[in-house]
């Protein structure tokens, strides 16, 4: 069984944006029995030392382990953010040693202002390729995630041209099965019966094979299983692949479903996905 890893801003509608979600999903990552948690920097009071090794502690006395870090994004502002996004990201790579993280997430950006798609991709390349260059010294990991809400990369053909032409060692990607085009939820909001378009199983499946780790997105919108996404269809999709990398559970809640609820659900039905 692959190694489970729960998001602790899943836990955001019970604790905001506060490191309180980290103890959370610690303590239930613990609870069920699944590898550890990942985060994000929004997530973290300080990237003072001693704030970040008294929160590492806290976390494996639990016997759970951190995965990655991501990198928060502004999606809607134009590319002129990009170089504070970089600047950003450096200071998190440096902070990382402390909580033990080996790996950051990262992004695109907006297909935003006038911009063209094809600007917006070269920027983006040149983003990864900066960071990249970074992380290698530090000897950290760079996922590249594919994230929708109008930014690239979010279609499977512009997630493997950004695989090819960034040239770096430390670069690595993480499939979001929910923010590609084609996905309800990845404009952030769609109606509760919504199901996922053709594309977004198209995306994965050229995607699937370049993937190191799977951010499994969750959103709930009706009772039951998972009904906006056909996970059946995804981790046969992945299976196929012999996918073998962590999965990251994360749960964006589109209906009354609280987060705790909500990620135990998630955790067992993946469970028994993946064991049949």
């Amino acid at each position: 069984m692959n190694l489970i890893y729960l998001q602790a801003l899943s836990f955001e509608d019970l604790y905001g944006n506060t490191d309180d979600c980290i103890h959370a999903a610690a303590d239930m990552a613990a609870e069920l029995g699944v590898a550890g948690v990942d985060i994000e920097d929004r997530l973290l009071t300080s990237y003072e030392p001693e704030y970040l090794q008294e929160l590492a502690h806290s976390v494996e006395s639990r016997g759970v382990s951190f995965g990655y870090c991501g990198l928060i994004v502004p999606f809607h502002e134009p590319l002129s953010s990009i170089p504070d996004e970089i600047k950003r990201a450096k200071s998190l790579i440096d902070a990382l040693p402390h909580l033990g993280i080996g790996a950051i997430r990262v992004p695109g950006n907006g297909v935003v202002n006038g911009q063209s798609l094809e600007e917006t991709f070269v920027a983006v390349r040149n983003k990864i390729q900066i960071i990249c260059d970074y992380a290698e010294d530090a000897g950290l990991t760079v996922f590249l995630h594919n994230h929708n809400h109008g930014s690239t990369p979010s279609t499977g053909e512009q997630v493997l041209q950004m695989l090819e032409e960034v040239d770096s060692p430390a670069l690595s990607y993480v499939l979001d099965s929910g923010q590609f085009q084609g996905s309800p939820g990845s404009s952030g909001g769609s109606a509760p019966d919504d199901e996922a378009q053709p594309q977004l199983y198209e995306s994965i499946e050229m995607c699937a094979p370049r993937a190191k780790m799977v951010r499994a997105k969750f959103y709930f919108a009706a009772d039951g299983d998972e009904q906006w996404l056909d996970y059946p269809r995804i981790v046969r999709i992945l299976k196929y692949a012999d996918f073998d990398g962590p999965i990251s559970i994360v749960y964006e809640p589109r209906g009354d479903v609280v987060s705790k609820d909500a990620m135990h659900t998630a955790v067992a039905y993946l469970r028994r996905l993946f064991q049949e």
